[in-house]
């Protein structure tokens, strides 16, 4: 068995405090909880990529959000 160096030891000491991820809220709007499940991709990506997902996830809610708000949303809400 290979010796661990210090930093290997730190990052395998980190993934194992880590908190796990709270599963997503459901909201009772289906398209919001699609798009929030889209959040849960974020484990399998690297940090570079979160950005474009949090982008993607916001722009969908506020096109969501605002076709409720006007009225123009899905009929059985």
């Amino acid at each position: 068995m290979e010796e661990q160096t210090d930093s290997e030891i730190a990052v395998t000491a980190q993934a194992e405090q880590a908190t796990p991820v709270a599963p997503t809220a459901i909201t009772g709007e289906p398209r919001v909880d699609e798009t929030l499940r889209r959040l849960d991709e974020l484990g399998e990506l690297p940090v570079t990529e979160h950005p474009g997902v949090f982008e993607r996830v916001h722009g969908q809610l506020v096109e969501v959000l605002g076709e409720l708000r006007s009225g123009s949303g899905d009929p059985q809400h």
